[in-house]
């Protein structure tokens, strides 16, 4: 048995309100399935660092009976992580501020932790093991509870001076009339298109009365971003407007990233994207009206994510990696 075949790696990817765990061999197979958790907050609203390691804990024991070498622990986290040193330096969607997330799992469990913000640990997913593998230069896209991305530029990921780069989502859009972001910032792009924001339209409409199948699919009177997708596809013409709208600032914002980067492809992930299947076409037809070059409009491609989850795959590529089992292929 070779070195690749033999080790796998604890993947953890923790979003703004669900936990995503599995077990992820150095080929990239799942070892059994991928399990669902609610992150857990205090009664601050600020995610529980201790509630969080204990929802680990029982896959870190049942590691040690599985053959093979246990490699260690790949965290991806929806904000900005410091990748040296595990350090949660700002997560909004989990209130978390310079919090070091990283070492704390790595000295409850006594094993190696790499950590890092789940969009890196995506595209890392991608260029190693999905549709962006032999690419030179792509971004990374999630919607889903945030919006925001990372970025893959000559055949390499680019992280930036801090290792923050592709936080487009909190490029500004109305700092005016916007809504306060969980950055600290306001009218962030972020809120006018994650699930959060588009939820927050659909409870405008239905409240103003203009949405008579939200009234009819609403519980207790309180609007989802899946229940706007279902009332879209229910034919409701305020949800279809919200859609339309969300669509159309995405493509604004990464239309500009395109422009400036000459990039080959977007990939499209998060909850929001996967909540109909016309929703990534829809965005492809749409961002070509915010392209500057012919050949931009003729060539980008826009598609879905590889993987069910591409951020807790590239959790355990960027494990592999460190460990020297796996590299990102040369171009």
């Amino acid at each position: 048995m070779n070195k690749r075949e033999n080790c796998f790696a604890l993947a953890v990817d923790i979003g703004g309100s669900k936990l995503d765990i599995g077990l992820i061999k150095a080929d990239g197979r799942l070892l059994g399935g991928i399990e669902k958790f609610p992150v857990p907050f205090d009664a601050a609203g600020i995610a529980d660092p201790n509630g969080l390691i204990g929802l680990i804990a029982p896959y870190v024991e049942n590691a040690a009976g599985i053959p093979g070498r246990f490699c260690g622990i790949g965290l991806s986290v929806c904000g900005n992580i410091d990748t040296e040193t595990g350090e949660a330096v700002l997560v909004p969607n989990l209130h978390w501020r310079n919090l070091p997330f990283g070492q704390l799992v790595a000295d409850h469990f006594g094993v190696r932790v790499v950590s890092a913000t789940d969009v890196r640990m995506a595209a890392l997913a991608e260029a190693v093991w999905g549709v962006a593998k032999g690419l030179r230069d792509f971004a990374w896209a999630t919607v889903g509870t945030g919006y925001g991305g990372y970025l893959f530029l000559n055949g390499k990921l680019y992280d930036g001076s801090h290792g923050f780069a592709g936080n487009f989502g909190h490029m500004t859009l109305d700092e005016i009339n916007g809504y306060p972001c969980g950055c600290g910032r306001k009218g962030c792009f972020e809120t006018f298109v994650a699930g959060p924001g588009i939820a927050r339209a659909g409870q405008q409409a239905l409240e103003q009365g203009r949405s008579p199948i939200l009234s009819r699919l609403t519980k207790e009177g309180v609007v989802t971003s899946q229940i706007v997708f279902q009332a879209e596809q229910m034919g409701d013409q305020a949800a279809h407007e919200i859609i339309e709208q969300v669509i159309r600032l995405i493509s604004i914002n990464l239309g500009g990233l395109v422009n400036i980067l000459d990039l080959e492809m977007i990939i499209m992930g998060g909850g929001v994207t996967h909540a109909t299947p016309e929703f990534v076409p829809r965005l492809s037809q749409r961002i070509r009206d915010y392209l500057e070059t012919a050949e931009a409009i003729r060539d980008l491609r826009v598609v879905g994510e590889t993987f069910l989850n591409s951020a807790l795959f590239g959790s355990a590529v960027d494990l592999f990696i460190k460990e020297g089992i796996l590299m990102i292929n040369p171009i």
